[in-house]
C-alpha cells in the first residue's frame, strides 16, 4: 500500500515552525502551561471545569500535537486562582474578528504598539488599556 508523496516543507515553513515552537516554549517557561486537571484545581470546585470555561471562551487553550489542551497560566489571578475576566472579554473581541485561541494567546504575549510596546499580558492590571488594544488589533 502506497502512502503518497512525502511532504517536503519549504525553508520558510520550517523556520516559521521553529519560531512558533520557541514562542510557545517561552510562554510555558514564563507562565506555565496548565492541564485541565491543574486548571480545575486552581479555580476550585465552585468554578466550572476547564472544559466548560474553554467552551464558553472564558479561558483560552492550545491543542498540542499529542492532542492535549493546555492553558497558559497568565489567565488566572495569582492570589485567588480565579480566571481573569479580561481573558473572556478579549476572547469575545477576537473571536468576533475571526481569531482562533492560539492566535489570541500569541497576541497576549507579543509587544503591542497600542500599549507603548508592552505586551498585553504585562498590562493585565489595566484591563481598559488591554481592551482598547484588543479592539484596535483584533476587532473587525
Amino acid at each position: 500500500m502506497e502512502s503518497g508523496p512525502a511532504r517536503i516543507d519549504s525553508p520558510a515553513t520550517l523556520t516559521a515552525r521553529r519560531i512558533a515552537r520557541a514562542h510557545w516554549a517561552g510562554i510555558a517557561a514564563e507562565f506555565g502551561m496548565l492541564t485541565s486537571d491543574e486548571v480545575n484545581r486552581r479555580v476550585g470546585v465552585r468554578s466550572p471545569p476547564a472544559g466548560c470555561l474553554a467552551a464558553k471562551r472564558q479561558i483560552l487553550g492550545v491543542v498540542t500535537r499529542a492532542g492535549r489542551v493546555l492553558y497558559p497560566g497568565f489567565q488566572f489571578d495569582g492570589d485567588t486562582g480565579q480566571v481573569l475576566p479580561l481573558i473572556g472579554q478579549v476572547a469575545s473581541i477576537g473571536l468576533k474578528g475571526g481569531w482562533k485561541d492560539r492566535a489570541l494567546l500569541h497576541w497576549f504575549c507579543l509587544a503591542n504598539v497600542h500599549l507603548g510596546g508592552a505586551r498585553p499580558v504585562d498590562r493585565m492590571a489595566n484591563p481598559e488599556q488591554v481592551l482598547t488594544a484588543a479592539r484596535r488589533d483584533l476587532g473587525r
